[in-house]
């Protein structure tokens, strides 16, 4: 046996444990919860869970809401955050971008510089400084693109978030402000599972969790499922992307696929290459979309925007 098949295999047997391990917690927190849903329909994914696109957890039933979570860093989320709403941008939707990352590297890369106003974090908890509506920013670069952007002050306010005892309603709440409809909300959470992500994943239509090649690629999504599940009352829907594809590594891809096809969180079926083009336009806070047009992955990139859109209701 060579070593590629070696290491694929021994690949595959990780994913399949890791599934395994997964599966087994998701089993008992239903039954500890007293859930009622056979686990049998689970692969139905959101048939199986009554998903209802708009409306389901107190967002406007105008608008739909799509989070790109993970507790994994280095996996893509912010990059394909904001390719998606660019993307959507481009294709003449109204979107709205939530930067709850402290780092703001989303809000960067869709133009908008570092600066002192105010931020999403301000909008959010008991006793918000600012309405969403004082916060969101017109992208300098994109018509039809609105951010509420990030500052690093927003570690100190997820802290304080945590606090309150309304936290997983912190989304709609502060959305009653926004004073008008977008067609659909982004949002870019933390790589943690803090007062932030609690309230995206309690309150998004749809969390996207990018889920890279590689031995360990199923933890992040177990994490994320967990965290879901957790703070979800009713409706709602997971799903995985598969990020950083490298076509050339066929046995981990392999393994990679049948160790998908055997978990309960349904996998979009688009991939995103590995690109050094996707990789420089992030390094200069850009768009590849911007820089290099005809580059791998920008095809791929906005077809996710269009799946995405698509499995939430909008044609």
């Amino acid at each position: 046996m060579d070593h590629d098949a070696e290491v694929a295999r021994g690949g595959a047997h990780f994913l399949r444990t890791s599934l395994q391990v997964m599966g087994r917690h998701a089993e008992e927190e239903c039954v500890a919860g007293g859930a009622v849903e056979a686990r049998g329909t689970e692969h139905g994914g959101a048939a199986a869970r009554g998903f209802s696109p708009r409306g389901s957890s107190g967002i406007d039933r105008g608008m739909a809401f799509i989070a790109f979570s993970t507790i994994k860093g280095g996996v893509g989320k912010t990059t394909l955050c904001s390719h998606v709403a660019a993307a959507l941008a481009d294709a003449g939707r109204q979107v709205l971008l939530l930067d709850l990352d402290p780092q703001a590297h989303a809000s960067l890369v869709l133009g908008l510089e570092s600066r002192e106003g105010p931020c999403v974090g301000d909008a959010l908890g008991p006793r918000p400084k600012h309405t969403l509506a004082q916060v969101v920013v017109a992208s300098p670069k994109r018509p039809g693109l609105f951010i509420a952007p990030a500052a690093p002050r927003m570690a100190a306010q997820e802290r304080e978030l945590f606090q309150w005892g309304h936290r997983l309603q912190a989304i709609p709440r502060a959305l009653k402000t926004l004073g008008w409809t977008p067609d659909i909300i982004l949002a870019d959470t933390p790589p943690s599972i803090g007062a932030y992500t609690e309230a995206v994943l309690a309150s998004a239509d749809l969390v996207v969790a990018p889920v890279p090649t590689g031995a360990f690629a199923l933890q992040g999504l177990g994490e994320i499922e967990t965290a879901w599940r957790d703070v979800r009352e009713q409706g709602g829907e997971l799903v995985a992307v598969v990020n950083l594809w490298d076509r050339r590594t066929t046995a981990t891809n392999e393994a990679m696929e049948g160790a998908l096809s055997e978990s309960t969180v349904p996998v979009l079926r688009a991939r995103i290459p590995r690109s050094e083009s996707i990789n420089q336009a992030g390094l200069g806070y850009e768009v590849v979309f911007d820089t290099s047009p005809q580059a791998a992955g920008v095809e791929e990139l906005r077809a996710l925007a269009q799946e995405l859109a698509k499995r939430v209701g909008l044609r």
